[in-house]
């Protein structure tokens, strides 16, 4: 068995594997199975119509046959079937079943005095007394008398495809089971699908320009067996020209086209089948270009709420530890109660309000990402405030403002970078967590910051695509991780870069 949309050039046949999967929707590819009628809970009954007519002829003696595997019956329910012996005419009662089996019905025996051609579709009922009773059909069939084969089938697809009849007071569900789907599993080559010979159909003018731009190998043959039929030298993006469709005539102008089989990559533009560093993701993208996507997307993220967490952190930690005392204690239990709201509250809470996005994303960020640089900022305040330098600025009459961005701030600021821009790694790694759980950055998602367009494909998406692949794909997962790790050193590496600018007497310490 070959799968659909695939030509026997681009599969490795070898690794060809076909198997069968349970299947219950009502799909012309699930095959066989039984359809089981069952009432709901306030109702009493539930009919059914078959798609297409059966017609029968008075010459013959049609005889219909449904099988019924299985009847759930415990509570004297009843299985009837009807058909028309008119288009005007109400369905008649032709036959009935309490238990499974076939029921087996001559339709002339029960409209003896009808004659001519019967025309009608097949109405199917239960008649339940509980909601637990039901009854599987597998095969809807019309046989005439001395033929092996049915003169009308529905069973599998064509019986799951029966619709719900408007009868007073029936209301219940038609739903198929056990059906069969055969599957294919396989290795392709990836390049020859998408690149190797497509069958085209190209306007004269596209025919005609690809001639010209290639006119050492578009030179044409003829094919001796079939004089509609040419090709062309290797090289040109045409293969050959399996035939030239009938000129229309538009007006003044008169239009053609040709169906041709090409060479998709020379014609897509390609010298040579292209080369992906990284490889492509599932989908067939470039890694390597999606993680240079996916960077700047991060690092924009990460940027925003590392400036919001440190600045609102500084300022913070400045007046908690710079006023100490009753001020400090009342900032400090404020920060401890916001850093004790569960993650997964913030998060509930954001996207109850806001719904799943980039703005969710940043907000939950930033509710108590500043509590980690307000605690630093604290402590080198308190650290620097009694120093004697300090002490004699104040006794010159020097204002707080003075002595905390002038005296204090400038020498703790070293260690207060240091921490502070392990942020935006940090950042990353929340963001591939939320997003992850489909309530932040994701797939489809555009926004825009001072003019530029960001995509929704972040690191952190990326690396949570290729989990879902680590077994059998497990580049999609390694090259976002390594490019993380870089990021965290990088980072880590910049920071200290920043403390040993502003702090010189701390170059060399770690």
């Amino acid at each position: 068995y070959m799968p659909v949309g695939y030509e026997t050039r681009v599969i490795d046949m070898d690794s060809l594997k076909n198997f069968f999967v349970s299947c219950t929707e009502p799909n012309e590819l699930c095959l066989g199975g039984t359809n089981a009628l069952s009432v709901d809970p306030n109702s009493s009954k539930v009919t059914v119509l078959s798609v297409a007519y059966i017609q029968v002829d008075a010459i013959d003696n049609p005889e219909l046959v449904i099988t019924v595997p299985k009847f759930v019956n415990d509570h004297n329910s009843t299985f009837n079937v009807y058909i028309k012996t008119s288009f005007a005419g109400d369905y008649e009662l032709v036959g009935s079943l309490t238990e499974a089996g076939e029921l087996r019905v001559n339709i002339y025996d029960q409209f003896p005095t009808v004659t001519g051609t019967i025309v009608s579709k097949i109405k199917l009922e239960l008649l339940a007394t509980s909601k637990d009773d039901q009854i599987f059909i597998e095969s809807v069939e019309v046989f005439n008398e001395g033929e092996d084969e049915p003169e009308f089938h529905d069973s599998g697809f064509e019986l799951s495809n029966y619709t719900y009849a408007t009868d007073e007071g029936a209301s219940g569900l038609f739903l198929r089971y056990d059906g069969q789907m055969m599957m294919s599993s396989f290795r392709f080559f990836n390049y020859e699908f998408a690149l190797g010979r497509k069958i085209r159909t190209l306007p004269t003018s596209e025919y005609n320009q690809i001639l010209e731009d290639y006119p050492d190998v578009c030179v044409k043959q003829d094919d001796d067996a079939d004089p509609l039929n040419w090709y062309f030298l290797e090289g040109c993006p045409i293969f050959e020209v399996i035939f030239k469709h009938d000129d229309v005539q538009v007006g003044d102008e008169l239009f053609s086209s040709y169906e041709v089989a090409l060479d998709y990559g020379l014609y897509a533009g390609y010298d040579e089948a292209p080369y992906f560093i990284f490889g492509t993701d599932i989908e067939g993208r470039d890694l390597f270009t999606l993680l240079w996507v996916g960077t700047r997307t991060s690092l924009l993220v990460g940027f925003i709420v590392a400036a919001i967490n440190i600045s609102f952190g500084i300022v913070y930690g400045a007046i908690s530890g710079y006023y100490g005392g009753t001020v400090d204690l009342i900032l400090q239990r404020i920060a401890e109660v916001i850093g004790r709201i569960p993650w997964l509250v913030t998060l509930s809470i954001f996207v109850s309000l806001f719904g799943p996005g980039v703005m969710t994303l940043v907000l939950i960020l930033i509710v108590s990402g500043w509590i980690g640089p307000a605690s630093i900022t604290r402590t080198q305040f308190y650290r620097y405030k009694g120093r004697e330098y300090v002490l004699a600025s104040r006794t010159l009459g020097a204002k707080d403002g003075r002595l905390i961005f002038r005296h204090i701030l400038p020498n703790g600021i070293g260690t207060i970078i240091t921490a502070s821009i392990l942020t935006i790694p940090y950042v990353i790694f929340a963001e591939s967590t939320i997003s992850y759980l489909g309530f932040g950055i994701g797939h489809g998602q555009e926004f825009n910051v001072f003019g530029l367009t960001f995509s929704g494909v972040s690191v952190g998406v990326l690396l949570s695509d290729g989990r879902l692949y680590l077994n059998e794909q497990p580049h999609l997962t390694i090259f976002p991780a390594i490019l993380i790790s870089i990021l965290m050193i990088t980072f880590n590496m910049f920071g200290n870069a920043l403390r040993d600018a502003f702090n010189p007497a701390l170059r060399g310490s770690e």
